[in-house]
């Protein structure tokens, strides 16, 4: 192979290898949610069942598994494309993309302000002990770092803690707070950032504006995000950062000025190690950004420039939490250790637990610190110990090793809520809920539940379709978000179980499944027969012809103030 032909051949390989295994992986999903729904809840005593077909535990966090109805929800399924094919069609929308990220952000920002206030959840469990260490470390409180090991074990925690010390130390520059609501209305302002950029990656990637209305379309009407800004817990600050560094990073390798290039490289790698500090979950987008432009760099061959942005960005992000820690060290004047090893996750992550396979379980993680007698390097061969003999066991055992990790994938993806509603109900309150917070965790949860179901269906399936249309194009550039997705996918896999965690992926998955859509729209369209012509058009995507479309596209662009 020549030279010139190795950087169009590795863009050619990366495209094809995460088109299909992404294709599988958003195929299973869609298949699954057609035929059954995860359910997570609290479960009171005496509410609990037990026989061969249910078997729902008395449980705070409850997971177990229903049985859908396929023909109603393809019915259901087919209805929702065919609204989203009449409302690509007739739908015009002649505003820029800024001015519609702007309103996206507005659009989600009031909803979330209004669900937190409706709510009034308060933190409890690992929120409430991160948030209250910001809030006395905001007022130079720093006792609980020498009184309690909380973050001694979990150290990764910190970075969090710092983020919001910030925040808080800002807030009573200007006025006294008396709880933590601030940082839940700060998640909708986070949460909105977000929608606004995946709105903008949609517009660069795609570059059609069907695709980028469609898509702030659907994350207008994403359900689970809005309700989940109540929770706080650094999913949405660091998934903000995380999708503004994604967005940078997509800028830079499409820019070929050096100097253009370097205002896009600098926020890319900032944002990513931010988010990294926040949440450490975000490793996944990091090492998602650094194999896309590890990828682009062969291809496009600017090896120096895109080598220093890898480099840089890998060692800025891998070494941020370190930086908090030692800060922290200096500021109580404790040496912060006995930290959980980062393998114990994993271990946990191929086990079994009360909830759910691979959900939490104390014994992989806190368990083996304690009984290492908090000595780091005792505790990770203890979990290497682990490892070796689950995976043995896995190995030998195929057919137990498919249930259980089929059983981990659909209670964490199927459960379409995403815990949102479930952490509305079992967390702590600062007044009474409203009476639409009160229905939606009450009389109401079955209702919205189905919705969410519904809807994340249609998800699954564009997105789905997005993979195969992607493949066709042989454009690389288009694999940011299912290199993202399929890291969230195979990371939950084998890590930690918990359906909230995998919610910025579904999130990021609604503006690919945007581009699925049309791109399907635009597939029967031209392959409708003339006998169904007229019908097809009244249903709002007539005109299969590709000319007209993109014509009338064209027309829609120019028309556009575009900044």
């Amino acid at each position: 192979m020549k030279k010139n032909q190795i950087g169009p051949a590795v863009e050619k390989a990366g495209l094809y290898v995460v088109g299909v295994i992404s294709f599988l992986t958003a195929l299973f999903l869609s298949l699954v949610s057609l035929l059954h729904t995860t359910v997570v809840a609290k479960v009171n005593e005496g509410e609990g069942v037990q026989s061969i077909v249910y078997h729902i535990k008395e449980r705070v966090e409850s997971v177990y598994y229903l049985n859908d109805n396929l023909i109603v929800n393809l019915l259901v399924l087919a209805f929702l494309l065919v609204a989203c094919f009449a409302l690509i069609k007739r739908l015009k929308i002649r505003i820029s993309t800024r001015m519609l990220g702007l309103l996206m952000f507005l659009w989600t920002f009031i909803l979330g302000v209004v669900w937190v206030l409706s709510s009034q959840s308060a933190p409890t469990e690992d929120s409430g002990t991160v948030t209250s260490a910001s809030w006395a470390f905001a007022e130079n409180n720093y006792s609980c770092l020498r009184d309690i090991r909380y973050f001694h074990n979990y150290a990764f925690q910190l970075g969090y803690v710092l983020f919001n010390e910030w925040i808080i130390r800002f807030i009573q520059f200007f006025k006294h707070m008396d709880n933590l609501m601030p940082l839940e209305v700060l998640n909708a302002v986070f949460l909105g950032v977000i929608n606004l950029f995946l709105v903008k990656i949609a517009d660069k990637l795609f570059g059609d504006r069907r695709v980028t209305i469609l898509a702030a379309i659907l994350l207008a009407l994403s359900t689970a995000p809005i309700i989940s800004c109540s929770f706080v817990y650094g999913i949405y600050p660091g998934m903000m950062f995380a999708v503004i560094a994604l967005y940078c990073e997509i800028c830079f390798l499409k820019e070929n000025d050096l100097k253009k290039g370097i205002l896009y490289a600098v926020p890319a790698a900032l944002c990513i190690t931010l988010a990294v500090m926040v949440k450490s979950n975000y490793m996944i987008w990091l090492v998602a950004m650094l194999l896309i432009a590890a990828a682009k760099m062969i291809g496009r061959k600017k090896f120096i420039r895109d080598g220093i942005f890898i480099v840089v960005t890998a060692v800025m992000a891998l070494n941020v939490q370190s930086l908090v820690i030692r800060h922290y060290e200096k500021k109580a004047g404790v040496e912060i250790n006995g930290t959980i090893p980062y393998t114990a996750w994993l271990a946990m992550g191929i086990n079994e637990s009360e909830d759910a396979p691979g959900w939490y379980n104390y014994g992989y993680t806190l368990g083996t610190i304690e009984q290492a007698n908090y000595d780091e390097k005792l505790a990770a061969e203890r979990i290497s110990e682990i490892l070796h003999e689950r995976i043995d066991y896995l190995v030998k055992h195929p057919q137990y090793t498919n249930d259980f990790f089929y059983y981990k994938n659909v209670s964490q993806w199927n459960d379409t809520s995403y815990q949102s509603v479930w952490n509305n109900q079992v967390r702590g309150q600062y007044k009474e809920k409203n009476a639409f917070a009160a229905w939606v965790c009450g009389d109401g949860e079955a209702t919205v539940k189905k919705l969410m179901d519904y809807f994340a269906q249609l998800i699954f399936f564009g997105f789905c379709i997005g993979c195969l249309a992607m493949i066709r194009s042989k454009d690389f550039m288009l694999t940011p978000l299912p290199v993202v997705f399929l890291g969230g996918f195979f990371y939950h896999m084998i890590g930690e179980g918990k359906s909230q965690y995998v919610l910025p992926y579904f999130i990021a998955m609604c503006a690919f499944a945007a581009y699925g859509i049309v791109q399907l729209g635009d597939w029967v369209g031209k392959r409708v027969s003339p006998a169904y012509y007229r019908l097809y058009w009244l249903i709002g995507t007539g005109k299969p012809q590709p000319a007209a479309a993109a014509a009338e596209t064209a027309a829609a662009e120019t028309e556009a103030v575009e900044t």
